[in-house]
């Protein structure tokens, strides 16, 4: 799939283009919003495709770009990602915003919670909800994407980061079970922290830790809010 996505990439963005040019040149109102949220959807693909291209370099020759980057910035990314397929499909997403700045490469922290919430949105069902929310915690951040889905059994906290693993919902879900491998190899490159919380059918929050970037403040409180 990984070499497979380079040439699928090429038809993806001519698709995507002419979507974005049917809305800008106006379309009904109905019409409109489904082009909004199929294009999301190719977006969200091409990313994917990103993912997997990434994940197939990860041995060694991939190396993270860690650079100074402000939460909100990566969290209204996702909210924009989903948005819209969350509406499609009648669950409540709400994406906190924080303007603390963190320590880590913006697109490899970007694709770790974009696929956070898209598991999320699977295993909720119309009338579900997802929130992404900050912790802070002295110089550690953490980012917590909670669902009220169907939960996971805690025998199966490690198994399923494990590629192509979807467990009791092979079936009933769409995917190939990648997502959590991916974020559990890019967490690992990245050097953040991932843990999960879940309790069945009850729902499950995913959690990242990130290091805070504390600038120096001349011995000022360094106290501050999400």
């Amino acid at each position: 799939m990984a070499v497979a996505g380079h040439d699928l990439k090429q038809p993806l963005h001519v698709a995507m283009l002419s979507m974005a040019r049917a809305v800008e040149e106006g379309v009904p109102a109905a019409a409109a919003y489904r082009l909004r949220v199929a294009l999301d959807a190719m977006m969200r693909l091409n990313s994917e495709l990103s993912d997997i291209a990434r994940l197939s370099q990860m041995d060694g020759a991939l190396q993270p770009n860690h650079r100074v980057v402000r939460v909100a910035d990566i969290l209204s990314r996702v909210d924009r990602d989903w948005r819209f397929y969350a509406e499609a499909c009648g669950i409540d997403l709400q994406v906190c915003s924080s303007d603390l700045l963190v320590e880590t490469d913006p697109d490899m922290l970007h694709s770790i919670i974009r696929n956070f919430i898209g598991n999320a949105l699977k295993y909720s069902g119309p009338g579900g909800h997802v929130r992404v929310e900050c912790r802070l915690q002295r110089d550690r951040l953490n980012i917590d994407v909670e669902d009220d889905g169907c939960g996971i059994s805690a025998s199966r906290f490690e198994s399923i980061f494990n590629a192509f693993d979807r467990g009791d919902q092979a079936g009933r879900t769409e995917g190939l079970g990648l997502g959590l491998t991916i974020v559990r190899q890019t967490a690992d490159l990245l050097r953040h922290q991932v843990t999960v919380r879940s309790v069945e059918n009850k729902g499950s929050i995913f959690s990242i830790e990130l290091p805070r970037h504390l600038p120096d403040t001349g011995g000022l409180d360094r106290t501050e809010t999400i």
